[in-house]
């Protein structure tokens, strides 16, 4: 069996990409310029093994486009204006989109705050992040909980029952999420406090962060985009 390498980013390069994802939401950019950007974003999808998502993030680009190309200019109806208003709005925070989704690909979040106490981000700025970061995942979960435990008592709410019963829906699902997001937050801030986050004293990590020559790659790669899309 062939075992293929598969890129592995540092944090700080994926940061980088995802800024650079960023500020092209903010400029004017042409057709060709928004596929160049995908087709880089995809490539690294690729390379980073995460082919799937990157089919889909493309495809996507594509359909879009199709739907633009379509309807642009159509101002027969109210659907038409609204399908090429909205294929256009997407396909622009799609790169972003994009961006964000490869940089939590493969990356841990001990990883992520490894690399933010690398390029010193401040403490009152480090441990809020280290609390979101977490945040959401372990929401994630406790979402999952509450439906299990749901089921288990025979109340079956689906994605029609939450709004045709919103009794139910605040006393079984909405009071329970909001108690445990509660919690949850508390007792993740605890957790940064007590893992020295916030002190001023220099901080160690299990996760050696280095940059390789393919972070270099990445780097140069969007620094020449940058210039292109200049003088472009």
């Amino acid at each position: 069996m062939i075992n293929v390498t598969r890129l592995s980013l540092d944090p700080r390069s994926k940061l980088f990409v995802t800024f650079f994802a960023s500020v092209t939401l903010m400029i004017s950019l042409t057709w060709t310029k928004e596929l160049i950007v995908i087709s880089f974003l995809f490539i690294l999808f690729l390379l980073s093994g995460f082919w799937r998502k990157g089919l889909l993030f493309f495809g996507l680009f594509l359909l879009l486009s199709l739907v633009e190309g379509i309807f642009a200019g159509q101002n027969n109806s109210i659907v038409t204006t609204l399908l090429d208003f909205f294929s256009v709005g997407y396909r622009r925070l799609l790169p972003t989109i994009m961006a964000a989704v490869f940089a939590m690909s493969g990356t841990k979040i001990s990883e992520w705050l490894a690399a933010l106490q690398k390029i010193r981000i401040p403490s009152f700025l480090l441990v809020p992040l280290a609390v979101l970061f977490r945040f959401f995942p372990t929401l994630l979960q406790d979402v999952k909980s509450i439906r299990q435990a749901m089921r288990f008592r025979g109340i079956a709410l689906n994605g029609w029952s939450y709004i045709r019963h919103p009794l139910q829906t605040v006393e079984y699902f909405l009071i329970p999420l909001l108690m445990s997001a509660e919690n949850t937050a508390t007792e993740l801030s605890a957790t940064a406090l007590v893992r020295g986050l916030s002190a001023k004293n220099t901080h160690t990590s299990v996760y050696t962060l280095r940059l390789k020559l393919a972070d270099y790659v990445v780097f140069g790669t969007v620094l020449l985009l940058i210039f292109l899309f200049v003088r472009m």
